[in-house]
């Protein structure tokens, strides 16, 4: 990461987590610590992944996290006491499921010369479908374009993740999401959180979020994607993955650390 990219006043940091929080599927532990350090300094961290609900429901449990939006936006969850977990939906949870439905069936009914097969977190997903290329399953990227044109050919919303094909019904997405949260969460307008929030990535199914907030970081991974982006970070760190995030997590803190900011604020997490 070049020392020119100012990080400024910002306090809230928006995350991906395949690929960009963990490194081959594991969170290392010097990606925890630099999660836990930002919290200390009073940066809210709120994950936007397109992991399952189960995924979140960990994760909002257990890391020092403001909130967790998941499901590529479908919805956010936030802790609002020490063992209470509230959801909040894009639209109606009855709705989603539907819709949900509806897209499995499209699925199933696809005639490729192969077979999709369905993440599997499938089971633990309430709103989207998660098809494998790339975790237990290897598709090439013919196969890959070949499902993900079928898809949108039918009217679904699709997006590449670095391990899944996520499909979903509806207006949202992963910036649109964090905006609502910033509103209903942070209490921030647009424009306040534009000038606030950094967001980290690692994948095209992030570039709604690298639109959306001129302080964006790509982990070194978010290389060979590049080319066929539109919208591309601001800054790339020099690591990958987990260890990516916590070069940016380092050069943050220690940013906030020359320009005097505070290292301390009691924001909830």
């Amino acid at each position: 990461m070049t020392n020119s990219f100012n990080f400024g006043q910002a306090d809230v940091l928006f995350t991906d987590v395949d690929d960009t929080l963990t490194t081959d599927g594991q969170l290392l532990p010097e990606t925890y610590l630099a999660l836990c350090r930002l919290a200390a300094a009073g940066i809210r961290v709120i994950p936007v992944t397109g992991g399952c609900a189960g995924w979140c429901d960990q994760i909002i449990r257990t890391w020092p996290v403001t909130a967790v939006i998941g499901e590529g936006g479908a919805f956010y969850a936030e802790r609002t006491a020490p063992q209470t977990v509230r959801w909040h939906y894009w639209n109606d949870a009855a709705g989603h499921k539907r819709d949900q439905e509806a897209i499995l069936t499209a699925v199933a009914a696809l005639d490729l010369d192969f077979e999709p097969q369905l993440a599997s977190d499938q089971a633990f997903r309430y709103v989207d479908v998660a098809v494998d290329y790339n975790q237990q399953q290897s598709l090439s990227s013919e196969q890959v374009a070949v499902l993900h044109n079928a898809l949108v050919g039918r009217g679904f919303n699709v997006r590449q993740s670095s391990i899944h094909l996520n499909i979903w019904l509806g207006d949202f997405d992963k910036s649109t999401m964090a905006v609502r949260v910033g509103q209903e969460v942070l209490g921030l307008d647009l424009q306040a959180l534009q000038q606030r929030a950094v967001f980290i990535g690692d994948a095209p199914n992030d570039e709604s979020m690298f639109r959306c907030f001129p302080l964006s970081v790509g982990v070194a991974n978010i290389r060979k994607h590049l080319p066929g982006m539109t919208h591309r970070p601001a800054a790339v760190v020099s690591q990958r993955s987990g260890l990516g995030f916590a070069e940016m997590a380092e050069n943050w803190l220690r940013q906030r650390t020359e320009s005097d900011l505070p290292q301390a604020e009691t924001h909830p997490v």
